[in-house]
């Protein structure tokens, strides 16, 4: 999963609905070419996912861009949101990966929603 000294820049929702627009309008973007460059072999985009409380009774998206899907966010939105930064051996246990090295697909808000909530 995450690398231990790589560095991720943590985004924090407190709407589920607005997590996964974010993380589907990132999703289209990264499948289409202008951004499948983010997804090189070497260093492709990562973004990870936690959620805390239960699926009734969420009170935290935590939303973790390593720096290639970072890149990615500043090339597709005008003014990307403010971060947090933890290495990869600090962040928590339970994170999912929602985009890596296997590629991306181009999800909706709902699909983006079920893959946040897959594990909770």
């Amino acid at each position: 999963m995450p690398m231990t000294d790589a560095r991720y820049h943590l985004l924090e929702y407190r709407d589920i609905t607005e997590a996964a627009a974010f993380v589907a309008a990132l999703s289209r973007f990264l499948s289409y070419p202008p951004g499948s460059k983010y997804l090189s072999p070497l260093a492709p985009a990562e973004v990870l996912s936690r959620v805390l409380g239960s699926a009734e009774d969420i009170e935290l998206i935590e939303v973790y861009l390593n720096a290639a899907a970072l890149e990615a966010v500043k090339e597709v939105f005008e003014s990307p949101p403010a971060t947090k930064i933890r290495r990869g051996d600090q962040l928590p246990k339970g994170v999912i990966l929602l985009i890596g090295a296997g590629g991306v697909e181009a999800w909706g808000v709902e699909e983006a929603q079920w893959h946040i909530l897959a594990d909770i």
